[in-house]
């Protein structure tokens, strides 16, 4: 039986200005940008994770967090199943952090994103909070991403 890990990331963005908060993780496992996110930790919902998450990482506190779909990945040498649950949110208040033990923490334009340097895997991810036509992504040990559609609208 695997060892099942859930986590979060969650894309704040403002809509005025087009931009989204960004983290500049420095960990040598997942150094990049990406967005504010991590582990659900025992006794807590994933959209409380969530919403923990980004206030310890950025010091701003969200609301309104919709989902924008979900990342899983399967390790077959340790026997261990990642699922990242995705949100979105415009809505956030507080002081911002400009920076934590994990990077620094800024807005970035959303067009710029994708020629920044990007967190393993970031890239993958932003297929699923950009594109309403995808809703998963699964990726097995050694093979690239699979892309699955959003069927929200299908009737069976």
């Amino acid at each position: 039986m695997s060892k099942c890990v859930l986590m979060n990331m969650c894309m704040i963005y403002d809509e005025a200005s087009n931009r989204v908060l960004v983290q500049d993780k420095i960990h040598s496992r997942w150094a990049g940008i990406t967005f504010p996110g991590g582990h659900v930790d025992d006794a807590e919902s994933i959209y409380e994770s969530a919403v923990r998450e980004v206030k310890e990482e950025t010091g701003l506190t969200v609301s309104n967090l919709r989902q924008s779909g979900l990342i899983h990945m399967f390790n077959s040498e340790s026997w261990e199943r990642r699922i990242i649950f995705l949100y979105k949110t415009s809505c956030f208040e507080g002081e911002m952090i400009n920076e934590t033990d994990e990077g620094k923490v800024y807005w970035e334009s959303l067009n710029e994103l994708e020629n920044l340097r990007l967190a393993p895997n970031m890239r993958e991810y932003l297929k699923v909070f950009l594109d309403n036509d995808i809703y998963e992504s699964y990726k097995r040990s050694n093979s690239g991403y699979t892309y699955l559609p959003n069927n929200k609208n299908v009737i069976p």
